[in-house]
Parts: C-alpha cells; sequence; structure tokens
C-alpha cells in the first residue's frame, strides 16, 4: 500500500515539474520580450527629446527618471528587509489602556495531562486513507 502511495505521489511530483519547468520557460521568454520593450520605448524617448531637445540634454533627462525610478524600487526593498520587533512567535502587541483586558484564550487547568500528540502512525493512515478516497473517487490528491 505504501508503495501505491508513493507512486502516486511520484507521478504527481513529476507532472507538477514539467508544469513548473513550462512556467518558467514561458516566464523567461515573456521577460526576454518585456526587456525588449522597455529598451525599445527608452531607445524612442531618447529619439523624440533629441528630436525637441539636444542628445545630452535627453541622455540627462532619461538618466534621471531611470535613477529617481531606482532609488524609490530600491527604497521599498530596503524597507521590507527590515526586522519588525517582536517579543516572540505570535506576539501581541501591547495596549496601552488603563483598562484591563480579559484575556481571549481559555485558562489551561494545570492538573489535566497534556493532549497527546498525533503518532506518525495516525498521519500515515489519515494520508492512506485520503489516497484511497481519491482513487474510489477517480480524483488527484
Amino acid at each position: 500500500m505504501l508503495r501505491l502511495l508513493l507512486g502516486l505521489v511520484g507521478v504527481e511530483l513529476g507532472v507538477m515539474a514539467r508544469r513548473a519547468a513550462t512556467t518558467a520557460l514561458l516566464f523567461v521568454i515573456g521577460g526576454v520580450f518585456l526587456a525588449g520593450t522597455v529598451f525599445t520605448l527608452l531607445f524612442a524617448t531618447f529619439i523624440a527629446l533629441a528630436d525637441r531637445y539636444d542628445a545630452l540634454t535627453a541622455a540627462l533627462v532619461l538618466a534621471g527618471v531611470s535613477f529617481v525610478g531606482a532609488a524609490v524600487f530600491l527604497l521599498i526593498a530596503y524597507l521590507r528587509t527590515r526586522r519588525r520587533r517582536s517579543s516572540g512567535y505570535g506576539a501581541v502587541p501591547t495596549f496601552r489602556s488603563p483598562v484591563v483586558r480579559p484575556s481571549p484564550l481559555a485558562a489551561v487547568d494545570p492538573t489535566l495531562p497534556p493532549a497527546p500528540l498525533a503518532s506518525s502512525k495516525t498521519v500515515i493512515g489519515i494520508a492512506l486513507g485520503a489516497a484511497l478516497v481519491g482513487l474510489i473517487l477517480g480524483r488527484r490528491i
């Protein structure tokens, strides 16, 4: 049964790998066309500005616009990489109100034993059951 489940997963992984490779290839082709479009647009803009003004002014205008755009994107990227301050996983922001707020979580009785974690047999059983139901219904998991 485990061999059947692994075979189904292997077939699914192969399909997913082919789909991911096709998607990546389409993104690369689209990126090449987009880069060509951007360079063509820059060239056309340079020609239009050089026709109206001189070539040096056109080049300086395009360089200035590119610099401002790059600075904005780099600033956004820098701000996204800064770490947020937190006191731990799932930290709740502190309230600055003098009113005491009750906890939304129920109190845990310390005399009760801790709930048992799911064993590997339980997880494998659930996965096998889902695989069987998927085979019976004719759908992929």
